[in-house]
């Protein structure tokens, strides 16, 4: 059979795994429309966590709803990561009055050095460690180099997915124009 053949099979037969999503889906309780929802892809909702930031405090994707999002995924140790946070920081400091929140996953394994770093750059926006979350969230989203940067848009689906050093207030600005543009 010629592969294409073989998918076309497969696909008519539901054995591709959809099947198998459809029924972890089921069995989590989601509706259908939310199992098609979620995802990495442009126009999905990534996937729910709760962490504790290096304040204490438990966040969450859900909280932020109605909000402009930046999830952004970063290594002290990363130069381009490094390169990253002034812009993080422009869009925290004149964003938080528009909407807009900024959620940095740490991948750094010694909190010390973690928590050291970010007091001495003065980051003023909320970083979560991964390294004491109950789960990684890094592993969770697939994450393999750094940075990687979420933008979620105001109902928390994914408007842009970047993958190094971007222009993240640029993008961060269309989004709010979109947002506050009248619906026609």
């Amino acid at each position: 059979m010629r592969p294409c053949a073989l998918v076309m099979a497969l696909v008519a037969s539901g054995l591709t795994g959809g099947g198998l999503i459809s029924e972890q889906a089921s069995a989590a309780g989601l509706r259908s429309s939310e199992r098609i929802e979620e995802g990495f892809g442009i126009g999905q909702r990534p996937p729910q966590f709760s962490a504790i930031d290096l304040n204490g405090k438990r966040q969450t994707l859900k909280q932020y709803r109605g909000r402009i999002v930046v999830l952004h995924f970063w290594a002290t140790w990363c130069p381009y990561c490094r390169g990253e946070i002034p812009k993080l920081f422009q869009i925290h400091e004149q964003g938080s009055s528009l909407g807009v929140t900024v959620l940095a996953v740490s991948v750094d394994h010694d909190l010390d050095q973690l928590q050291t770093f970010v007091q001495q750059v003065g980051i003023p926006y909320i970083v979560i460690p991964d390294a004491i979350s109950q789960y990684s969230l890094a592993i969770a989203y697939g994450i393999r180099g750094f940075p990687v940067t979420y933008l979620l848009d105001r109902t928390g689906r994914i408007a842009y997915r970047f993958f190094g050093s971007t222009d993240l207030i640029g993008a961060v600005q269309h989004l709010l124009d979109q947002s506050s543009a009248p619906k026609t």
